[in-house]
């Protein structure tokens, strides 16, 4: 509803003044109700209420079975690492297997008076008996009945230096280059060769080491290398090695490094 003040041209004479205010009403289709639809206030609690009050050190909500929950699945997850762990330990039977077995180094040839050759090693020994590791168990046998004893060496690789290697000085570093050669009877893997740099006090200059440029191999691993010698092969290497511009090097030693990988 809106009231609203007639004007002074409306107003001819007192006869037409029924009412000094006019009523008129609106549309109220073009009105828009506001929601009156309000969310109650909740209640104020009580200041003497103590039941409401939440003791002290007392959490809010219950979280023991929350944790005891929690450390449940850490143990089981524990568990199932172990599982996983030991099962990616565990050796292949068809090569890890047989290289865990304690098998005795055969190093040791011995014949007896009898005729009957012993392969073993000598684990130990006094003035009358030698004790021997074999593939059957350990034996104690008399030096009385021994006529021979050889060192058995298993066949493998063996890497010499092919005379001495040619040496390039200058002021800050050596270059070394050389050749190596396998006198063994299986290929050599990873053959690095080092070299060390002394003074003439005998001390440590310098040292540093290079693989050799031999042949190209691809292993059981996938890993391809082109550091192999084959028996009665030999391959090149270049070592440089730097070292402090005032030092005095008096003289070089070298040093042969190997592998056998399948």
């Amino acid at each position: 509803m809106l009231i609203q003040f007639g004007s002074a041209q409306d107003i001819t004479t007192a006869d037409q003044i029924e009412d000094p205010f006019e009523i008129v009403e609106e549309d109220t289709a073009a009105l828009t109700v506001p929601d009156t639809t309000l969310i109650p206030i909740p209640e104020l609690r009580d200041d003497g209420d103590t039941l409401a009050i939440l003791p002290l050190g007392k959490p809010f909500f219950n979280y023991d079975s929350d944790i005891k929950q929690l450390q449940n699945q850490i143990d089981s997850l524990r568990a199932i690492v172990k599982i996983i762990e030991r099962y990616q330990s565990m050796p292949t039977v068809d090569e890890d297997i047989i290289n865990l077995i304690k098998v005795p180094n055969m190093q040791h040839r011995i014949e007896l008076t009898n005729g009957t050759v012993i392969l073993g090693e000598i684990i130990d020994e006094n003035a009358d008996e030698l004790f021997i590791q074999t593939t059957l168990g350990r034996l104690v046998i008399t030096k009385d009945k021994v006529i021979s004893v050889q060192q058995e060496r298993p066949p493998g690789p063996k890497v010499e230096l092919v005379g001495d290697p040619f040496v390039n000085a200058y002021p800050d570093r050596e270059e070394i280059v050389g050749t190596v050669i396998n006198t063994g009877e299986i290929r050599a893997d990873f053959v690095r060769t080092e070299a060390k740099l002394w003074s003439p006090t005998t001390q440590l200059v310098a040292k540093d080491s290079a693989f050799v440029n031999g042949a190209m191999i691809t292993y059981k691993s996938g890993v391809i290398s082109d550091t192999s010698i084959d028996p009665g092969q030999t391959a090149n290497f270049k070592i440089v090695i730097q070292k402090p511009p005032t030092a005095e090097v008096e003289y070089r030693t070298y040093a042969i490094r190997w592998v056998r990988t399948n």
